[in-house]
């Protein structure tokens, strides 16, 4: 039995490769800046953190590209519905941010957002996207409010 790649993991893959070299040439750059201290970062340093998760997603979309092959005679069709209702569903959660992201505060406010964004497309537990909300709340907070003194919106409720 011959086994092949679906047109959609053959586009995967050059758009994964395309990105993974754009990360590459873009951590090079983000390094030519200065990256500075832990204290008192350079200006290369957030682009560097861009590049390293752009390379990282990149060669995770590879890896599993490489083991995604398919029989040919189980190979499905793409129906090329597009389904409306989670693109306006994800432009809904998107737009709640700035809606009311002063009022409630920005971390809160983009980590419901999130876990709205994840139910939208497909995360089948609550419980997967609360953990996913969380733990981006989490990592944003730790980014900007303590790692680079970036006071991020408390909001009226004094929410984080």
């Amino acid at each position: 039995m011959t086994t092949m790649r679906s047109p959609r993991a053959r586009s995967d893959v050059v758009a994964a490769g395309s990105l993974l070299v754009l990360g590459l040439a873009y951590g090079v750059l983000a390094v030519g800046e200065g990256l500075g201290s832990v204290g008192d970062t350079g200006a290369g340093f957030f682009p560097l953190v861009v590049a390293l998760v752009l390379v990282a997603a990149s060669v995770t979309v590879l890896v599993q590209s490489r083991r995604e092959t398919v029989p040919a005679a189980e190979e499905e069709e793409d129906d090329g519905d597009v389904h409306w209702w989670r693109i306006a569903g994800v432009l809904g959660a998107a737009l709640l941010v700035p809606a009311v992201g002063e009022i409630v505060g920005m971390v809160v406010t983009l980590s419901v957002a999130l876990v709205l964004i994840a139910k939208i497309m497909g995360i089948a537990r609550w419980w997967s996207a609360v953990v996913l909300g969380v733990a981006f709340g989490a990592a944003t907070w730790l980014v900007f409010v303590y790692w680079l003194y970036v006071p991020l919106p408390a909001g009226t409720l004094g929410l984080v």
